[in-house]
């Protein structure tokens, strides 16, 4: 069941770096040739707040730690361990999504370093079979 568990995160996890990826490359691509830049700097400003206190939530707050009481049965702790797991990654795709959207809308600069960084965040949250062990067991 870990085992499984692991390759299903491992293969959801992976398909949305590739697919955050490709929307970044192909959004940089369109907005720098077709997208004139609007100058919106309170957009930009918040945009900067979410990104930034988005990252450090989910990878700081939404960290998929398990309770006492989810750990009584093997089963339904790795149930418990991914459904937490991606909520979290649920939340940086968002953050993600949300600099990408505004990066095509109003192609600012700054819009295009916040997708690069969230997109980067995503690679501190690889699923790692010791740490879904650790978690369930401890």
């Amino acid at each position: 069941m870990l085992d499984k568990t692991h390759n299903k995160l491992k293969l959801i996890y992976w398909s949305c770096v590739i697919i955050m990826l490709l929307a970044f490359v192909l959004d940089v691509l369109y907005t720098s040739k077709y997208t004139v830049p609007i100058e919106n700097t309170g957009l930009e400003r918040w945009g900067i707040i979410i990104t930034l206190g988005g990252i450090f939530a989910s990878l700081k707050l939404l960290h998929p730690r398990l309770k006492e009481m989810d750990k009584t049965n093997d089963e339904t702790a790795i149930k418990k361990y991914f459904i937490k797991y991606l909520i979290r990654l649920s939340a940086l795709l968002s953050i993600s999504v949300f600099n990408l959207v505004c990066l095509n809308t109003t192609a600012i600069e700054n819009f295009r370093y916040l997708a690069f960084i969230s997109i980067f965040a995503l690679f501190l949250c690889i699923p790692n079979k010791t740490s879904i062990e650790n978690e369930i067991t401890d």
